[in-house]
């Protein structure tokens, strides 16, 4: 570069500079055209070859190149390759000064720190578009990793740009910040447990965006719109949006929906109580009407049979032989195990309280939406309640108004 510097201390002298003044224009000179040539650089990098490099990329059958060779990734790139030859050049051309010399080598360092973190920002994000098109990756769990590289790489960009600025090595920047870790802990704590919790959360798989999650202390029971560090959006079934905290998620306790989702069954548990007093063996002459009925196959009906006896097995070949009339199309009802082996379904009576005797039924169904979940079990409900008059039972309902007027009136 000195070589540089003399030639144009020459030109100048030649066409008549005053010699006071040499060094100070010509230094000007080469400074401007450092930065002229940088910007060329820089230009033709994001210009044309950067349009020539996205074309190459869309005409190419891989798709991940697409996202490497994006134009923020080529601006970021080119950003780089300017920085680092501005570090290369622009000090040089001004030896003759300096202090205003080091003052170019901090500002191109620290232009080079910048240009770097963004590339490496972006490059992250890049590699995360990347991973999302394949469907068959759980990509949420990444997407906090993603965040916390992130932010890894800003502080590093800080810590770094301090240094250069106090001219402090980089080691007595992290004392100074260890020694300060306990006030920056109370200041920053809600922020540090948020990144904490975000990161548990998404890296063990236990919230992702889409499922639907139950959370009463917050008032959230709906689906998961988005999952960062520092928050979780929550779209109620009203379309009102609930913002949470992660820590809050991690240090109480939430319903995450998904297990029932992905298995293709929700389950239906409804109990009924029976009049204890309604319950009895059923005459000889009254068996005989359920001995053609197909749920009584089995039954010793030469026996006596109590009358909730013989309302369970109803119930249970109910279950599974649900007429399609009542639920449309067939298939609804799931009583065996499928893939996921827990699909259960069973009829079974619960301890007697003094409201009566509970009969429970517990299956599961294939309609796993809100509203056609409702009408699913709603349907049942209606038949069983309507059905166990016919078996000469009772259904508990504690006294109302109408019976105590009922009694007066006698």
């Amino acid at each position: 570069m000195g070589r540089y510097i003399l030639t144009a201390q020459q030109w100048l002298e030649n066409i008549g500079m005053p010699q006071e003044h040499l060094k100070s224009v010509s230094a000007f000179m080469l400074a401007c055209g450092v930065l002229v040539l940088a910007w060329v650089v820089y230009r033709i990098i994001t210009r044309p070859v950067a349009h020539i490099l996205i074309r190459f990329a869309r005409h190419t059958a891989a798709t991940w190149d697409d996202k490497l060779l994006s134009p923020k990734m080529l601006h970021a790139a080119g950003g780089l390759i300017t920085a680092i030859l501005l570090t290369i050049t622009l000090p040089d051309t001004l030896s003759l000064y300096p202090l205003w010399k080091t003052v170019a080598l901090k500002c191109c360092r620290i232009l080079n720190i910048v240009a770097s973190v963004i590339l490496v920002y972006r490059t992250l994000n890049a590699l995360y578009d990347i991973i999302c098109e394949n469907k068959n990756t759980p990509v949420d769990s990444l997407k906090g990793v993603r965040q916390m590289l992130q932010i890894i790489a800003i502080i590093i960009g800080v810590i770094l740009i301090v240094s250069i600025i106090t001219d402090r090595n980089i080691t007595f920047i992290l004392s100074g910040i260890g020694a300060s870790a306990a006030v920056l802990m109370l200041i920053f704590k809600d922020s540090i447990l948020g990144v904490v919790a975000g990161v548990k959360l998404t890296t063990n798989n236990m919230l992702r965006t889409g499922d639907w999650i139950s959370a009463p202390k917050y008032g959230a029971n709906g689906i998961v719109i988005d999952v960062t560090l520092t928050t979780v959006k929550v779209q109620n079934y009203d379309m009102s949006i609930v913002t949470i905290p992660p820590y809050s998620l991690v240090s109480d306790a939430f319903q995450n929906w998904r297990g029932m989702q992905e298995s293709g069954g929700r389950r239906i548990m409804r109990s009924l109580s029976i009049d204890l007093n309604s319950i009895g063996f059923i005459q000889p002459q009254e068996l005989e009407q359920f001995a053609s009925e197909p749920w009584a196959e089995g039954i010793d009906l030469s026996t006596r049979q109590a009358n909730i006896t013989l309302f369970r097995k109803y119930l249970e070949h109910y279950i599974t032989t649900v007429p399609t009339a009542l639920l449309s199309p067939p298939g609804h009802i799931t009583p065996d195990s499928t893939a996921a082996g827990q699909l259960i379904w069973m009829v079974r009576e619960l301890q007697p309280t003094q409201h009566g005797l509970p009969v429970e039924i517990y299956l599961f169904t294939t309609e796993t939406s809100w509203r056609p979940y409702e009408q699913v079990q709603a349907d049942i409900l209606d038949h069983i309640i309507a059905t166990v008059h016919e078996f000469g039972l009772r259904v508990y309902q504690s006294p109302s108004g109408l019976d105590i007027l009922s009694l007066t009136q006698k």
